[in-house]
């Protein structure tokens, strides 16, 4: 049976958190993580005092992790089990810093939380991340139906993340005015769009999308003439659902407000892949597809990098190891100079 938490390490996990998020400027998300970590060690440490740490409870506790099952019945992944014990050494490197406690746990103790190179090299590791080809995605795109306003409106959606890969949290959150048609352009102004680390990001449209260009302008014009929306207004307003008697609730028209979850555009992007029989992506798998474009089409280094910051990307790294992995076929292509006559369309 699982102790109660005691108060002195209930107390000394908030002020760690306190610390990691002002101090580490931590997103509320990381911070559950985080807190998810200790709390995990604190059961498996049976609600000891923090202030009897040990090291040889940092190399039992990874001992229990590689050895501990998931929800599916398999080993932890090595990701997993990495982001765990990263949140653990941050903890105990700052116990040992805190009063009272510096002179029961040095800094150096906190290393004991590391896993083997063999298990880091793996679990850095970026894995194979499912995504669809341009043409994947125009075909999936050509077969969505505008028959009325709410499809024009999810027609629109897929548009916009073929043509720019914006992030999902981003999109339900964008305004009318962000979208200029002239310059092909979507601004992701921080102050009231929700980036990544707050990021202010100038994404212009990818070439070669031109009915997701013509979709974006028909649902702009339509807002603009029909429903009669202003700048401020959402760009994609959430769906209106009427009582019926014997039905229930049903879709009809908008409500002049964002959407609450990012689950209705990861519908979106499912029902249009299901439509054609094609493989079901989620939206984030268009930042992989205009990623990995990018990199089989760049001609110049200036090229890709200016795809990279379209992505919202800082740094370049981060669009060639997380997103820009090349395809065994397209490898062997680059490296023995020979085309393969089953390489896939990239």
């Amino acid at each position: 049976m699982t102790k109660q938490p005691i108060e002195t390490n209930e107390r000394i996990k908030r002020r760690f958190l306190e610390y990691r998020k002002y101090a580490g400027q931590l997103s509320e998300k990381t911070l559950d993580r985080e807190l998810a970590a200790l709390e995990r060690f604190d059961i498996w440490n049976r609600r000891k005092d923090f202030a009897q740490f040990h090291i040889s409870q940092a190399m039992e506790f990874r001992t229990h992790l590689e050895q501990t099952k998931s929800a599916t019945g398999k080993p932890l992944g090595k990701s997993t089990m990495r982001a765990i014990l990263a949140s653990l050494r941050e903890f105990i490197l700052w116990l040992s810093q805190q009063e009272g406690f510096r002179s029961r746990i040095k800094p150096a103790d906190a290393d004991y939380f590391k896993m083997s190179r063999r298990d880091e090299a793996e679990a850095r590791a970026a894995p194979a991340r499912p995504a669809p080809s341009v043409n994947q995605a125009k075909r999936a795109l050509s077969h969505m139906p505008t028959t009325s306003a709410i499809d024009l409106r999810n027609k629109a959606v897929f548009s916009l993340l073929c043509l720019t890969g914006i992030r999902v949290a981003a999109l339900i959150s964008l305004r009318v005015k962000h979208v200029d048609l002239a310059e092909k352009s979507v601004i992701q102004n921080p102050r009231e769009v929700a980036t990544k680390f707050g990021k202010h990001i100038d994404t212009f449209f990818a070439q070669g999308f031109t009915e997701a260009e013509a979709t974006l302008a028909d649902w702009l014009s339509y807002i603009d003439n029909v429903e009669f929306y202003g700048p401020d207004d959402p760009l994609f307003p959430s769906t209106a659902l009427v009582a019926q008697t014997s039905t229930g609730f049903q879709a009809k028209g908008f409500e002049r407000r964002h959407w609450k979850s990012t689950e209705p555009v990861r519908k979106i992007v499912s029902q249009a892949y299901d439509r054609t029989g094609q493989p079901n992506y989620g939206p984030h798998a268009f930042r992989h597809m205009l990623a990995r474009h990018a990199v089989n089409t760049s001609s110049s280094v200036a090229e890709f990098v200016a795809n990279s910051q379209n992505l919202g990307h800082s740094d370049v790294l981060t669009t060639l190891r997380s997103y820009g992995q090349l395809s065994r076929e397209r490898q062997k292509e680059l490296v023995t100079g020979r085309k393969s006559s089953s390489r896939e369309n990239q």
